[in-house]
């Protein structure tokens, strides 16, 4: 009996690919802004280079989903809590999301707005000393979807190891 079943592989191919794409469509985005970029100072420099990091981190969960290696289940999880919130609270700014955005929030700057957002890849930080007062907070519902689907996957995972592994008990007894 095989640890990963068919269709646990299957689905571990579909969320593979999908953290595939949405990387490489990430790094994709990330270049045209940097290509765009008037002045590119050291801060500058140091935030594409994480950007760019984690939407690599992103190819390299969805290449080990791909190939069908349980360590890309944990890992990909840890891609997706990272997307989950994105948020600008008095000067710093941080947004991440590889793949689909399904956000939704809202932005208390001068007054209580509810916000909505549906979107590609995309990366930002910021840190802006001037803009204290700012307060955005989004939620973005679509890696919550992918954790679940990664979470069955290991219990089914789990499910299976219990069925494969001998009852130690009974070997200890006899």
């Amino acid at each position: 009996m095989r640890l990963i079943s068919f269709e646990i592989e299957e689905r571990m191919r579909a969320l593979g690919y999908y953290q595939i794409a949405g990387g490489i469509y990430g790094v994709y985005a990330a270049i045209q802004l940097f290509i765009q970029e008037s002045t590119l100072g050291g801060l500058t420099m140091l935030l594409y280079i994480f950007g760019f990091s984690l939407f690599g981190f992103s190819i390299y969960c969805g290449n080990l989903l791909r190939v069908a290696n349980i360590k890309g289940i944990n890992l990909s999880l840890w891609n997706q809590i990272i997307q989950v919130l994105q948020f600008s609270i008095s000067s710093i700014a941080f947004g991440y999301f590889s793949g689909i955005r399904f956000s939704f929030g809202f932005d208390w700057s001068d007054r209580f707005i509810p916000d909505f957002a549906l979107s590609l890849s995309g990366f930002s930080v910021g840190y802006n000393t001037n803009a204290t007062t700012d307060f955005l907070l989004m939620i973005n519902g679509f890696p919550l979807i992918i954790i679940y689907l990664l979470d069955k996957l290991e219990d089914k995972i789990e499910q299976r190891k219990k069925l494969i592994e001998p009852d130690v008990g009974k070997e200890l007894n006899s």
